[in-house]
């Protein structure tokens, strides 16, 4: 290295570095950062090569021979001898390791806010021989923070958290060093009903996406908590306006918070269904009676909310669900305002969820209460049925 335009030079050769240099480049943002191409992969300085070290996460140990920092994207390309172009897609989190840093126990990097990609995109299936692409970058929010030495022992989870309220609970990475969690940009799929409705079964394999602002991070380790953020932001050359957005995101909620109702109204009856008649076969006399009379019940109100007679192929008909699991795919597989129509059906659809609610909570309420009266008086089992937050805590 030199710093007087080559009248004098400083060796950078250090014992970690092996294998012949190919190239050497200093990182546009922080002049500490190094990056050197060598016969054996990529070495990485954070003091203007007083020291290095190979990176090696996800990188082979091939020739590195050229290599370019994006101005724009904050992007590593790496031209390798036997691997084509490896892109390591965001060095934010390198440029910010300083000393200081890396005497802290723990630290958030700041990235670049995550831009949501909008529902029904697309992509690029179907190239040709000629048509060399790579994977598209990740949807999910990072969270990058540095940790001065590996977490060990005790607990240590992240919590995502938006306007007090708890988004999500992820695992933490622990090992010394930079560590990345990802954060999915999308809800989880609704619980639903099942369905011998293949369009429906479609229609309700994605969550709707977040909506964009700032989150906060909590890193709890141990008895220790940290604490961080990260951005989500629209795409600017979107066409939707933030009207247009919310509007949206409010039905698509409304949506899946029906369907995941109806997925436990259906879940309840068959719970129903299934300890009524098997109880009933193990009783005798008026209770028996009442129980064959709960089963049959429970099995006639299931069928007018789910159609499960056909073949997943070509007898498809629909009932609530299927008709349900429709119109939330066409709100969710656009990013725009709804129509008046889906609004229209979406106050319908409310409508019809709450109504067999309602049922399911007379049943509960009245003929399940009853009946399991009698049947602690016989010394028998009871009919249990989940609750709401418990049917949605027991996952897909």
């Amino acid at each position: 290295m030199t710093k007087d335009a080559g009248l004098t030079w400083q060796s950078l050769v250090t014992p970690e570095i092996y294998g012949f240099a190919y190239c050497i480049r200093q990182d546009l943002v922080n002049p500490d950062l190094l990056f050197l191409g060598t016969e054996f992969g990529l070495f990485i300085s954070l003091n203007q090569g007083k020291s290095w070290a190979r990176f090696e996460n996800n990188f082979p140990k091939v020739a590195v021979h050229d290599m370019v920092i994006h101005p724009r994207d904050h992007a590593l390309v790496t031209a390798t001898h036997g691997r084509g172009v490896i892109i390591i897609d965001d060095i934010s989190a390198l440029r910010q390791l300083t000393p200081e840093v890396t005497a802290k126990a723990v630290h958030f990097f700041t990235l670049p806010p995550t831009v949501l990609r909008d529902p029904g995109a697309g992509g690029s299936w179907f190239g040709g021989q000629g048509q060399f692409l790579a994977p598209n970058p990740s949807t999910s929010a990072r969270i990058a923070y540095f940790l001065n030495k590996r977490h060990t022992f005790g607990k240590m989870y992240v919590e995502v958290w938006k306007d007090n309220k708890l988004i999500k609970t992820l695992p933490a990475g622990k090992s010394a060093g930079i560590n990345i969690v990802e954060m999915p940009t999308a809800l989880d799929k609704p619980k639903s009903a099942p369905t011998n409705n293949r369009m429906a079964l479609f229609g309700s394999l994605f969550g709707p996406n977040l909506l964009a602002g700032d989150y906060q991070v909590r890193l709890v380790k141990g008895n220790d908590t940290y604490e961080g953020s990260f951005s989500l932001i629209n795409d600017p050359l979107s066409p939707y306006t933030t009207n247009d957005r919310s509007s949206h995101h409010a039905v698509a909620m409304k949506l899946y918070e029906l369907t995941e109702n109806l997925a436990y109204t259906y879940d309840a009856l068959n719970d129903i269904q299934s300890q009524a008649a098997s109880l009933a076969n193990q009783s005798k006399g008026k209770i028996q009676q009442q129980l064959k009379l709960l089963s049959q019940q429970a099995a006639g109100r299931k069928d007018q909310l789910v159609f499960m007679g056909g073949d997943g192929y070509v007898n498809e008909d629909e009932a609530l669900r299927e008709q349900l699991s429709d119109l939330y795919r066409q709100v969710t597989s656009f990013p725009g305002k709804p129509t008046d129509t889906q609004i229209k059906l979406t106050e319908q659809m409310t409508n019809s969820v709450l109504q067999q609610r309602e049922f399911l909570n007379n049943l509960l309420n009245k003929d399940v209460k009853t009946l399991n009266q009698q049947l602690i008086k016989a010394q028998k089992s009871t009919i249990a049925v989940k609750t709401m937050e418990e049917f949605l805590s027991a996952g897909q």
